[in-house]
């Protein structure tokens, strides 16, 4: 378990890349994402009862790509649109906090090559991670990868960190993978997937909170938790919540984030069944935090299930969120993020608008 708070300062989001199929910028994925579009294609692949596996792939990539080269493809592009304030600003090094597909999620990629084009792209920044920066938890990864850069940021060994996450199922053993499983939606499948794709990354530095007004588009993490659910989603015992609540408690209790509700809720999972059972367990029981009356946004109801990069997207769009939800409002807005990966990985967190 473990709880972030914000002491004199707090870690500030000073630059944003996404790349995903309904955009190629942070900019353009979160007002589609507002307006609600959805880019959903049939693939090649076909399901079990013969039908093509349906998913929301980016159609600039071509199909025959593996999951490695679609990520490295996604990965890039919102990493150079996530630097340009670090080159503006003269930053020479970065250390990155990244996560990626958990084991079993889909073909194999390799992590090696992903990560030296990501060096290589960022340059004339020095990226710095290594196997301990790496989070290879799915949905909930990019919170892991979150909490451990405010610890850094915290802890003064770095002045500037790089956190983010990527993912694609779109590819074609990824894609045969679930269908084989069962578990892509379809005619025979009701409770199903739809696979899709992503990448987002954010430039966090902590920052007094005096500077607000001199940064009125930044928002702030004001706490994030981390958990873990015993009655994962693969395992067949019934999940009652216990992680999810946990960690809703956790942020619930948090001596900043758990001073009002928040204004809106954004989480990672998919649309089955078994995650909203499980998010209204959670709700019930820390009613005092969520918003009144309940909002709340899936991601995968724009992009399908985008596995490790649902966090860092996710992530993007709050910022959208606080934007304008900032209009109008008597107190700073705050938006809750949570994501759960399939082995009972839980991580949430909140951020807060400008004044």
């Amino acid at each position: 378990m473990s709880l972030q708070n914000r002491g004199r300062g707090a870690p500030a989001i000073l630059g944003a890349g996404m790349c995903t199929p309904l955009g190629l910028t942070a900019r353009a994925t979160q007002v589609e994402m507002a307006a609600g579009t959805v880019r959903f294609f049939e693939s090649s692949v076909l399901d079990r009862t013969g039908e093509p596996v349906r998913a929301s792939m980016l159609t600039l990539l071509e199909q025959h790509l593996t999951r490695t080269q679609r990520m490295q493809q996604l990965a890039v592009t919102a990493l150079q649109e996530s630097l340009k304030n670090a080159v503006l600003m003269g930053i020479e090094r970065l250390p990155l906090l990244l996560a990626l597909p958990e084991p079993g999620s889909g073909s194999s990629f390799d992590s090696k090559v992903l990560l030296d084009d990501l060096k290589s792209a960022a340059a004339p920044v020095r990226l710095e991670l290594s196997e301990s920066t790496l989070f290879h938890e799915g949905r909930a990864g990019f919170f892991h990868a979150l909490n451990e850069a405010c610890q850094l940021l915290k802890s003064h060994r770095a002045s500037w960190v790089l956190v983010g996450g990527v993912d694609s199922m779109c590819d074609q053993h990824s894609l045969r993978h679930h269908a084989q499983l069962g578990r892509t939606l379809g005619p025979s499948t009701r409770d199903g997937i739809l696979p899709g794709e992503g990448a987002g990354f954010f430039l966090l530095s902590l920052v007094p909170l005096s500077a607000r007004s001199r940064l009125p588009e930044a928002a702030w993490v004001v706490g994030s938790a981390l958990s873990r659910e015993p009655h994962c989603f693969l395992q067949p015992k019934a999940n009652l919540a216990t992680g999810l609540a946990d960690a809703f408690r956790q942020l619930r209790h948090h001596p900043i984030a758990g001073t009002r509700r928040v204004n809106h809720v954004l989480s990672c999972q998919t649309g089955e069944s078994f995650w909203a059972q499980e998010f209204n367990y959670a709700y019930l029981r820390n009613s005092s935090l969520m918003p009144e009356p309940l909002t709340t946004s899936l991601v995968a109801e724009n992009l399908g299930d985008v596995g490790a990069a649902a966090g860092a997207i996710q992530f993007g769009r709050a910022l959208h969120h606080l934007r304008k939800l900032r209009t109008g409002q008597a107190e700073v807005p705050r938006v809750l993020i949570y994501g759960c990966g399939d082995a009972g990985q839980i991580g949430s967190c909140i951020i807060e608008g400008a004044s």
